[in-house]
């Protein structure tokens, strides 16, 4: 991979996390915004932060797919009417930290992200396709060259297995193959897909 001026310069690997998604998909930077400000109208601390919501929300983590029958059962009892409002907020809340640690850990770290204090609102899922529609209007991935496709799979697999921890060699590796704005794009693409198990974690 070359740097161009298109993608920042050689400079451009060690922006920050926060910085690079600025610079690469802005639009994306204020969707992420706003999905890290809201939380459902009328659910408050005790419901999201209770036994039952944060046994779901680890194995929502793990897989989406493969929750337990009686943990979702009991999630489904303590938040009744407002489980969906929830999932989105597990979502949310698991696939915040994975942008943020997964950006940092390809361009330094930052020393502030969007989202302080969340505000109510009627509709979470308004946030969530904002965000979802955002991603998709980004440029598709020209990730033709098997070494560069690797490189974007491997990164993708370290932000939902170690998002903490990315291994280092994969970092190496998405510097040399792909270009910064390539490597926002995996991390967001990858984001965006797991709203899939939004819907999936309530069967």
């Amino acid at each position: 991979m070359t740097d161009d001026a298109n993608d920042g310069g050689a400079d451009s690997w060690t922006s920050g996390g926060a910085a690079a998604l600025a610079m690469y998909a802005p639009e994306v930077l204020t969707s992420y915004g706003l999905l890290v400000s809201v939380r459902p109208l009328g659910v408050h601390d005790e419901l999201l932060e209770s036994p039952e919501v944060a046994a779901f929300a680890q194995q929502f983590g793990a897989d989406a797919g493969r929750i337990d029958p009686e943990v979702r059962d009991r999630f489904a009892q303590a938040t009744g009417d407002h489980a969906a409002a929830v999932v989105d907020m597990v979502w949310i809340s698991d696939v915040s930290p994975r942008i943020r640690e997964t950006l940092d850990a390809l361009f330094g770290s930052s020393s502030e992200w969007p989202g302080r204090r969340r505000y109510p609102v009627g509709d979470t899922q308004v946030a969530i396709r904002g965000f979802t529609d955002s991603v998709a209007q980004l440029e598709s991935l020209d990730a033709d060259q098997t070494d560069a496709g690797q490189a974007a799979l491997a990164l993708t697999d370290g932000m939902f297995r170690t998002p903490t921890a990315i291994p280092g060699s994969t970092v190496e590796a998405v510097h040399e193959l792909l270009t910064p704005a390539q490597a926002v794009e995996v991390v967001l693409d990858a984001a965006s897909s797991s709203a899939e198990g939004i819907a999936a974690a309530l069967r």
